[in-house]
């Protein structure tokens, strides 16, 4: 699917706002629902720390009141046993008795019990209260016997008080606060008073403050949801609000944990599967257990709700921002649509038109090129290139006609130098002899050269040569080494005579100095005779068709280059090519042929495919090599002339 311009900017702008907006979104939720859930959790410990406090303040004053109540109970009895131990001091032992049974109906009468025990813990006077408390094992609030406390000790002469819990058959269970006075040389007087009334008032203010905490509790302002729950520890719920809390919903670890001074709370899953926060405490006074839960959907809800309207916000102006884009991307394109239909119109123009202001005329009309802003200098940049473009095609045309005409001089001179070299499948072919050439330019014209005509003693004459540089110039020095080569051996000199004459008419107006590697030979295909003159040239290779015989090389040289000096002697060189054997001639464009690697042919190369070509003919064997040559070339493009000249002396 192909998208516009338009399109991607589009998708690009969305892309990126949404790439800002969601991840904010997201962790924003994450650290509004994170904030309320501490902040919920605070409040929800701070309201049941505040319970604990209203309870612990309620407790202290019922505690003030007992305690006042008790210690106005403990300031009578202690006035009532001194008032009768100074009694009992001022009286004669006959009267003792009856003295305290008096006393002792008068205090029956306010609530009091009167008693008293001889130096050997014997009653002298006594009530069934404090006979059924000294007459078994009663213990005091310490832990000590209170029938151990009836019998004077030595040293012993305060007052001392403690508090017991009695069982009697007539009176039940009952509380007793008993004060022991010593009197000298007679015994204990006892002196008790029944507190079961403060332990009923005990009792009514516990009452009392459980209604004061479940007002405290109906008028704290607590979260949706929150449960809260006082629980005494026989199961009683003494005070609550919200959804019912038993003793039976806290364990017994947790029930024992608190009991021990720790509290108990955090996130739990509730049996449904539901999350709630929960806080557990004890107040040790009253046995009571102080319980509160709320379940964390309660408290998320608040931030849920503010993600999705923010959600709800962020879409709402990411829809509103793509629609603000689009219309900006709408007038941002409408120039590069004008300019798309420009470039395709400047594309159907005809350049060929001689009016230069065309383009300023059709072109550039309707292009925004009077806005300053990227998309002006776009089209400035369009009208310009209209402009060159125009130009450049003018100016191409002109290019392609000069070339035109230069290839067309170039085709004409290789066809006159192609003329002037005898065609490659020309030469003579007689009983005893056959030839054949080949000649491939790197250019259009070249600088290699081969010839092969009958010389005018009837011998075979044959010619192969390089002309250094290449192009027109060394055509042109070949055109002039041919014509001298034929001059020459048409005298019916000798081969190493004709290349001196050759070397200095080449050498006397050379200015570029230019020269030629140059062979000239004379073979008698009758006795395989080879006279030959090799100027620099590369060694011919003769093969013979007995795969006993190694390919060899004519290696003997004549003299230097051709046509570079003047005043140069070339010796005369000779071999003999047997009956079935053949000569092959070449220049370096063959040795020296490249491929990707830079990697030469090389001469030996060459020596080897002709091992494999023992008997074939003369063009057989220029296919061969030019087919190796290929292989080895690749792709890599022809850097030199290839020129090559077999010639075989049949059987």
């Amino acid at each position: 699917m192909r998208l516009s311009f338009r399109a991607k900017l589009f998708l690009l702008v969305a892309l990126a706002i949404s790439v800002a907006a969601l991840p904010l979104i997201f962790f924003s939720r994450d650290h509004l629902i994170e904030s309320s859930m501490k902040r919920e959790h605070d409040s929800f410990v701070n309201t049941v720390m505040l319970i604990e406090d209203n309870i612990s303040a309620y407790y202290m004053n019922m505690l003030s009141s007992e305690i006042e109540a008790v210690i106005v109970a403990k300031e009578d009895l202690s006035w009532c046993a001194n008032m009768l131990r100074e009694m009992e001091e001022l009286e004669k032992d006959s009267e003792r008795r009856e003295k305290l049974l008096h006393w002792q109906k008068f205090f029956l009468a306010t609530g009091y019990h009167l008693a008293m025990f001889d130096t050997h813990g014997l009653p002298i006077v006594t009530t069934p209260l404090i006979t059924a408390v000294t007459a078994f094992d009663v213990f005091d609030f310490k832990g000590q016997s209170l029938r151990s406390m009836i019998t004077p000790r030595r040293g012993q002469a305060g007052a001392f008080f403690t508090v017991a819990q009695v069982k009697d058959a007539r009176m039940g269970e009952t509380s007793l606060l008993a004060c022991f006075l010593p009197v000298p040389g007679q015994g204990m007087l006892v002196l008790a008073l029944q507190i079961d009334e403060l332990m009923q008032n005990r009792i009514a203010e516990e009452n009392s403050l459980a209604w004061s905490v479940q007002e405290r509790l109906d008028t704290l302002e607590l979260s949706p949801g929150t449960s809260v729950a006082i629980i005494a520890g026989n199961g009683k719920v003494q005070a609550s609000r919200g959804e019912k809390i038993s003793l039976d919903d806290l364990s017994e670890g947790v029930r024992e944990q608190v009991r021990s001074g720790l509290q108990a709370g955090g996130e739990a899953i509730g049996p449904k599967g539901n999350a709630f926060l929960y806080r557990i405490s004890y107040f040790k006074p009253l046995d009571w257990f102080i319980a509160a839960i709320i379940p964390t959907d309660i408290i998320k809800e608040p931030a849920e709700s503010l993600s999705r309207y923010l959600f709800s916000v962020a879409l709402c102006l990411i829809i509103l921002s793509l629609l603000i884009m689009l219309a900006l991307t709408a007038r941002i394109i409408e120039p590069l649509g004008a300019l798309t239909r420009k470039a395709r119109d400047l594309a159907a123009e005809d350049f060929n038109a001689d009016e230069e202001t065309y383009l300023e005329k059709k072109i550039l009309e309707g292009m925004p090129v009077h806005r300053t802003d990227e998309v002006g200098q776009l089209a400035s940049s369009f009208a310009a290139l209209g402009k060159a473009l125009d130009k450049n095609i003018r100016t191409l045309k002109e290019t392609v006609a000069v070339r035109q005409r230069m290839e067309g001089e170039l085709s004409a001179a290789r066809d006159i130098q192609l003329g002037i070299l005898p065609p490659p499948d020309s030469a003579p072919c007689t009983e005893h002899y056959e030839a054949h050439a080949f000649l491939e330019p790197a250019k259009e014209v070249g600088g290699d050269l081969y010839d092969f005509f009958i010389a005018p003693d009837g011998r075979q004459v044959v010619v192969i040569g390089d002309v250094s540089d290449k192009g027109v110039s060394a055509a042109l020095f070949m055109s002039m080494t041919v014509t001298l080569v034929r001059y020459a051996m048409a005298e019916g000199i000798g081969c190493a005579e004709a290349m001196r004459r050759i070397n200095e008419r080449l050498a006397e107006n050379n200015p570029s100095c230019m020269f030629v590697t140059l062979f000239i030979g004379i073979f008698d295909p009758e006795t395989g005779e080879l006279d030959y003159a090799s100027g620099a040239h590369c060694p011919p290779f003769v093969v013979s068709p007995d795969k006993e015989i190694a390919v060899r090389a004519l290696t003997d040289t004549s003299g230097p280059l051709v046509g570079a000096m003047e005043d140069m002697e070339f010796e005369p060189c000779h071999a003999f090519i047997q009956p079935g054997e053949y000569c092959l001639l070449y220049t370096d464009g063959v040795s020296e042929a490249m491929d990707v690697e830079k990697r030469l042919f090389t001469e030996q190369r060459i020596a080897e495919v002709l091992d494999g070509m023992r008997e074939a003919a003369p063009e057989a064997v220029l296919d061969g090599i030019m087919e190796a040559l290929k292989a080895h070339r690749g792709t890599a493009p022809q850097s030199d002339d290839i020129t090559m000249l077999c010639f075989k002396r049949k059987r």
